[in-house]
């Protein structure tokens, strides 16, 4: 009897176990993209970036990058994918009209710009950031992990 007991609460055991793993899976997650580019802030194009509060967009990332200009010689640039349903073709993060926040055109969750945080809306996660560092006159972008 006891046998059977312990037969049946390993069978229960194992059986709830990988009827676990299949719901970790379900995370939908930016995939990773390299970035390795630089920018010349002296260039017409980009002579925006060196004001702060502004921002340009720029290609590459999974969705595109945003790059904003918090104080003089310090920037930010994160991927323009929200973190809410990535795999959305729609989940595309644009600046909104104040100039502090990015807002999704599909769930409009909105994150800061200063540091990639969830101001409101559905998303739980901070934005993919790109560190930056600008060295004489070029400011460089790249994965930072």
């Amino acid at each position: 009897m006891k046998s059977n007991l312990s037969k049946i609460l390993i069978l229960f055991f194992f059986a709830s176990f990988f009827s676990i793993i299949p719901a970790c899976d379900k995370d939908d997650r930016i995939p990773y993209v390299y970035v390795d580019f630089v920018i010349y802030p002296d260039l017409p194009e980009y002579s925006i970036i060196k004001t702060p509060g502004n921002y340009l967009y720029l290609t590459g990332g999974y969705r595109g990058i945003v790059m904003y200009c918090d104080y003089t010689d310090s920037y930010k640039a994160y991927d323009r994918c929200c973190t809410y349903e990535p795999s959305n073709s729609n989940a595309i993060l644009d600046v909104d009209s104040t100039g502090l926040f990015l807002v999704c055109r599909n769930c409009q969750s909105k994150f800061l710009l200063l540091d990639g945080s969830v101001a409101e809306g559905p998303a739980k996660y901070y934005l993919t950031q790109y560190a930056t560092y600008l060295e004489d006159n070029a400011i460089y972008v790249y994965n930072g992990y």
